[in-house]
């Protein structure tokens, strides 16, 4: 797919949004700048032609999320958050089949977060037959029974793309961490395998991340280990890095993982001319409020309350309408020209 020059324009708009960094980590301007030298056009529109372009009606896309958080070992609303909206995005575009893998501990906030988006959660052998219905599948915590599994999902369901949204990555001891370093290896289901075999047989994969401990974020590593505290020390036995070793086709590095899940409904919408692609902020709203009764915690405070990486639930609803600004106006501007309406145009 060609990307027009007014659609670029609004790509960069939307990668500048969803890569503001609020909370003053300071990591997110490197780790972007570095996945940003990979491309020649803006990421999350990127993203959003290369799925256009691998995915029809019916065809499977595999969405990996899931980050145990330390010391609960229990999931967070970055990444499932994320991970359903844009299952929703997926299916209302092109009729896509989501099917979602992560951990064992994290299945049911996944399933929570994708009926807050509007979608059934089915077995798998009923979603991949059911309308508007996506599948949580848990992955095996044992490297060779998760590469098993990897095969055989790929041989059954060929997807036509992989997208992991902070999906934590094995280091090159096969360790899982926090990006601040935790060790949460024996909680974390084995994916990496999935995205490697996805890989080799030329499968679409995307990786979106904040932290450079997510899959995809090997792309960058030496940035990771530049700009983000712990990167090159962890804080386990291990004594390696928090550098997954897996890449990805594409990587977007957002300043919420879930901001950047959100800039590629956007650049769908925007490509489609569908607004009606990008999810609300009520629907925003309502799957950060289930996932979090379902026991996903807002990373920072460590606390059940609505929201991702220590910000509140409305700030990512401003977001949200932002992102729906800007693919109207952008939609709107550029039918001005093929269709005017004005007549003093």
């Amino acid at each position: 797919m060609t990307l027009t020059p007014a659609q670029r324009t609004i790509g960069e708009g939307i990668d500048r949004l969803v890569s503001i960094e609020i909370t003053g980590r300071g990591v997110i301007g490197d780790l972007y700048r570095a996945a940003r030298a990979l491309q020649d056009a803006p990421l999350c529109l990127t993203a959003a032609a290369r799925l256009l372009d691998r995915v029809s009606k019916g065809q499977v896309v595999i969405l990996a999320t899931g980050l145990p958080m330390y010391p609960w070992f229990a999931g967070e609303q970055d990444g499932p958050v994320g991970t359903a909206t844009l299952a929703r995005a997926l299916l209302l575009a092109v009729g896509a089949r989501p099917i979602i893998v992560t951990d064992p501990v994290n299945v049911d906030l996944c399933a929570a977060a994708l009926r807050g988006a509007g979608l059934y959660v089915r077995p798998l052998d009923e979603a991949l037959s059911l309308p508007t219905t996506a599948a949580v599948i848990p992955f095996p915590l044992e490297w060779d029974e998760a590469a098993a599994r990897a095969q055989t999902l790929l041989d059954t369901l060929r997807p036509s793309a992989l997208v992991a949204i902070e999906r934590t990555g094995a280091n090159e001891h096969r360790q899982y961490h926090s990006s601040g370093g935790k060790r949460l290896t024996d909680y974390c289901g084995k994916i990496d395998p999935l995205f490697a075999s996805a890989t080799e047989r030329e499968i679409l994969t995307i990786g979106i991340g904040d932290g450079g401990n997510e899959i995809g974020c090997a792309a960058i590593r030496d940035s990771v280990l530049r700009a983000v505290p712990h990167a090159a020390r962890c804080a386990c036995p291990c004594g390696g890095t928090t550098v997954p070793q897996i890449a990805t086709d594409l990587l977007i590095a957002a300043a919420i993982s879930n901001w950047g899940a959100y800039g590629v409904e956007a650049g769908i919408a925007l490509l489609l001319e569908r607004p009606e692609i990008l999810h609300t902020r009520e629907i925003d709203a309502r799957v950060h409020d289930l996932c979090a009764a379902a026991g996903a915690n807002n990373d920072g405070p460590g606390l059940l309350d609505v929201g991702a990486d220590a910000v509140a639930g409305p700030l990512h609803g401003h977001i949200v309408d932002l992102l729906g600004r800007m693919v109207a106006s952008g939609i709107d501007f550029g039918r001005l020209y093929r269709e005017p309406r004005y007549p003093w145009f």
